[in-house]
């Protein structure tokens, strides 16, 4: 069994494909995950990490008021190679209606392409875009509402 880089590649491909077939069916199921309210994309040196907002129902009218939200960050399973950040959108639902928070899922760069600690540094990354730019997208600064769901 081949065990280059290259062979690397064609099995996350694969887990990757399957994956998506899994998810397919995951988002036609009703009742259907929601999208995220918006994306926001931070440029590293060697790609770009995806930041998926999804949002509480309140957001608009909390944003015009200026109101600070507390925010939940989400790294997505899949071992560093598979999955995507819509993935748990499901569950940032949940989060949306029990918590009434702002869920952020990071689309870190995946292995093999991206090869470890990369999916690590774009975790870290993210969370600075997001403590630097609280202002812009509403979040609370408050140490007491800072929560990293891992």
């Amino acid at each position: 069994m081949p065990s280059s880089r290259w062979w690397l590649y064609v099995q996350a491909i694969i887990w990757r494909f399957l994956m998506r077939i899994g998810m397919f069916l995951h988002d036609v199921t009703p009742p259907r995950p929601p999208r995220p309210a918006f994306v926001r994309t931070i440029p590293t040196g060697s790609g770009q990490i995806r930041l998926c907002f999804y949002t509480p129902p309140n957001y608009p009218i909390t944003r015009k008021e200026g109101r600070r939200l507390p925010v939940v960050v989400n790294f997505h399973g899949g071992g560093f190679t598979l999955g995507c950040p819509t993935d748990d959108s499901r569950w940032a639902q949940c989060v949306l209606g029990e918590v009434g928070a702002v869920l952020v899922s990071v689309g870190y760069r995946r292995a093999p392409e991206h090869p470890f600690p990369a999916a690590v540094d774009d975790g870290v990354l993210a969370l600075q875009y997001l403590a630097a730019h609280a202002n812009l997208v509403v979040i609370s600064k408050s140490s007491r509402y800072h929560h990293l769901h891992m």
